[in-house]
Formats: structure tokens, C-alpha cells, sequence
């Protein structure tokens, strides 16, 4: 696949010069990088970028520090693309999914990655977010973001979306007819398939959507379950392997991290290496307080199988009818899509001594204990395989 490395040629702004040949952080002034975010503290990437702004504090001793805000404080979310074009931030989040039309080829992976990606938990996550991570160095993603100064800091994938209903539904027939809301495409193919209808609704009113019967079920990963209390409302808990939601990441100012001496921008590589795996260990640690507490509110885990089938189905037929209609700025659809596939593999390879435990059980039981084994995860060893799997876009 070609690959555009992060500290490539292409530069969407001029605010800062390029790292002169030979400096060090040793010769370099003092720097404070701007960190925004719409998301509270927290939330589980956040809460790892605090070790990410102390690692690089640390091992640049002092030399780069950093000034946060959190909860939209210094722009939205729909703003921050613009936010880092103008400099007005250096690091900030933002999903493909909150300014589609500024980032169509990054919204058109967040589909395409879902044929390529291993659906089940929580491998879709484990393996995902490396892959993900490798394929914003495309020349397509990485030179659309590069268009507004940016370039992706971290980028993760998800533990797949599950749903979980008021009304009985234990199986994709029983799912007909029933009022479901999405986060959106590609997920409402996937339950259009089951012939459920798709709500539009705020997050924020989806409690009391169920209360009032606006919708009967509710998709998302397993954190919002908790933190909105859908689970003393809904009872039906249906762990399919639903659509991942790809593509969230946070971004860097280009400009900014290529004027930086070249062991201070490996020192930000590192630490973002790191960084990935410490968004995947706080995700997954809302998975295993799931299967610690779930049961306790009366919660059933429902046989995914039936459900899975019409997953995968759907997903045949919008993956493929995405590969057919891909925005302008990529070149090779096609192409792209079997460099996820290769990606996908060249991962497995690397990280086939970690022996994760992944599958899709049919009892609660075997749910249970399957959210409960990434308590097990050999973290430093997954660190060392990030490392060496993502060596090659190391500057």
C-alpha cells in the first residue's frame, strides 16, 4: 500500500518552519501544544492522554509541555478541523462522523474497514485500531487531513456496537418492526436488514426514548449502556458483532510536529504508541464491569447467532457497494480495500504469540467470561507488537 508517513512533504499550513537538519531538543525553544477536546476528562482516550502529555513532558525534559480543555471549553467538535487550521489548537479530537463533508474519504473508510476487520470481540478493537492507525497513512486519508494542517495523532477502533431493548427481542425475527436508534451508516444497513427502522434521536434522550417508547432499542459500545443508565431501562442486551465505529482519532498540527527536531518528533511517536494501547485497556475495562454488574440489573444476554447472520449479510452488500462509490479523493477503491485486508493479516502475523481470546458466545455465561478475559491481556507484550507493526511509519 502506499503510505504517506506522518512527517511527509505534504503540508496544509505554514505557521511553523520545518525541523532544521541536525537540531535537537537539546537546541530547541520551549514549546506548549494546545490539547482540545469535546469529550469530558473522563472519557477513555482522554484519560490516556494524560500519560501521553506526561511521557513526552518527561522524555523532553520540559522542553514540550501542554495546555488543556476539555468538554468543547475552547471550540466544538464540528470545529475542529478549522480549530487546528488556524492554530487556535495544535491537538484535538474529531470523528469523520462530525464533519462528513470536510472529511468524505475518512468517512467513506469508516464503511469500506468493516469487511476487513475482525468482527468479533475484542479483536475488533485489539486488531482494528492498529490497522486503522496504519491506514491514515494513505496517501487518501492522510492527504485530506493534510489539506487543514492536520495529521492523525491516534486513531483507534471499537469493541463492536451492540443493542439492547426494552421489549423482548431474542432473535432477528423478533427484532422486526421494532424502533431502533443508531449512530448511523453503515449501522443502519445493518439493522435495516433485520427490517427494524432506524430513530433519529440525541443521545441524550435516548433514556427517556426507551421510557416513553420513542425507540424500543438502543446500538452503541457498551459505555453509554452505563453511563446513560439504559441498563435499568432495558433489559435485552444483544452482543452481535455489529459495525465497529472507526475512525475517531486525535489530531496534530502537521506544520507544528514537522518544525520539531526529528528525536522530538520520534519521542511523540512513542508516546502515541502507547497511547493506543492505553485507549484500548480503559475501553475495554467498561466491558468487564458490564459483565460484572449487568447481570445484577436484571440484564439477559441474548444469543447473538440468528443476529449475526443478518449482519453479515448486510455488511456483503454495503461494503461492496461502497468500494463502488468512493469519493473523488480516492484514487484506487479497490486497492485500498485490499490494503486493509493486508494490513489486517500483516497484524495477525505480528501479534500471533499475544493469545487473545476472541469469539462470539451463544449464553451469558460464555459472554461473561469472554468480557472478563481481556482482564488478561499481556499489555506490554500488545505494546511491543504496536511497535513493531507500525515501525515503518516511524519518522
Amino acid at each position: 500500500m502506499a503510505v504517506l508517513a506522518i512527517t511527509g512533504c505534504a503540508s496544509g499550513g505554514d505557521t511553523a518552519p520545518e525541523a532544521e537538519e541536525g537540531s535537537s531538543i537539546e537546541q530547541m525553544e520551549p514549546i506548549v501544544l494546545t490539547y482540545s477536546d469535546s469529550n469530558v476528562e473522563t472519557a477513555a482516550h482522554v484519560t490516556a492522554m494524560q500519560g501521553f502529555m506526561e511521557q513526552v513532558t518527561e522524555a523532553t525534559d520540559g522542553k514540550i509541555t501542554f495546555d488543556t480543555y476539555y468538554a468543547a471549553a475552547l471550540h466544538p467538535v464540528t470545529e475542529s478541523l478549522s480549530a487546528i487550521e488556524s492554530g487556535l489548537t495544535d491537538i484535538t479530537f474529531v470523528s469523520p462522523s462530525n464533519v462528513p463533508e470536510l472529511l468524505p474519504a475518512a468517512l467513506w473508510e469508516t464503511t469500506v474497514s468493516q469487511g476487513a476487520i475482525n468482527p468479533e470481540f475484542p479483536m475488533s478493537l485489539i486488531q482494528g485500531t492498529p490497522v486503522q492507525f496504519a491506514a491514515y497513512q494513505d496517501d487518501a486519508l492522510a492527504g485530506e487531513l493534510a489539506q487543514y494542517d492536520a495529521a492523525t495523532l491516534a486513531t483507534w477502533g471499537t469493541a463492536p456496537n451492540s443493542v439492547i431493548c426494552k421489549p423482548e427481542v431474542t432473535t432477528a425475527d423478533q427484532a422486526a418492526g421494532k424502533l431502533i436508534r443508531t449512530p448511523g451508516p453503515p449501522f443502519i444497513h445493518e439493522v435495516e436488514e433485520m427490517e427494524m427502522t432506524n430513530v433519529t434521536l440525541p443521545v441524550t434522550d435516548v433514556f427517556e426514548g426507551l421510557q416513553r417508547g420513542v425507540i424500543g432499542c438502543f446500538m452503541n459500545v457498551i459505555s453509554p449502556f452505563i453511563t446513560l443508565g439504559v441498563w435499568d431501562e432495558a433489559k435485552y442486551f444483544i452482543p452481535a458483532h455489529f459495525a465497529t465505529s472507526a475512525g475517531s482519532q486525535l489530531l496534530i498540527k502537521k506544520s507544528v510536529l514537522e518544525s520539531l527536531p526529528l528525536d522530538a518528533q520520534r519521542i511523540i511517536f512513542d508516546a502515541r504508541v502507547d497511547l493506543l494501547a492505553d485507549i484500548l485497556e480503559a475501553t475495554l475495562a467498561r466491558n468487564v464491569q458490564w459483565a460484572n454488574e449487568a447481570p445484577a440489573k436484571g440484564v439477559t444476554f441474548v444469543d447473538p447467532t440468528s443476529f449475526n447472520k443478518a449482519i453479515d449479510a448486510a455488511r456483503d452488500k454495503y461494503t461492496e457497494a461502497a468500494v463502488k462509490d468512493a469519493p473523488a479523493g480516492v484514487a484506487d477503491p479497490e486497492g485500498f480495500a485490499d490494503s486493509l485486508t493486508g494490513l489486517a493479516d500483516s497484524w495477525d502475523e505480528i501479534a500471533a504469540d499475544l493469545d487473545v481470546e476472541s469469539g462470539s458466545p451463544t449464553t451469558q455465561e460464555g459472554w461473561i467470561d469472554l468480557y472478563r478475559s481481556v482482564e488478561d491481556i499481556d499489555w506490554d507484550a500488545y505494546v511491543d507488537a504496536l511497535h513493531e507493526f507500525l515501525e515503518p511509519y516511524r519518522p
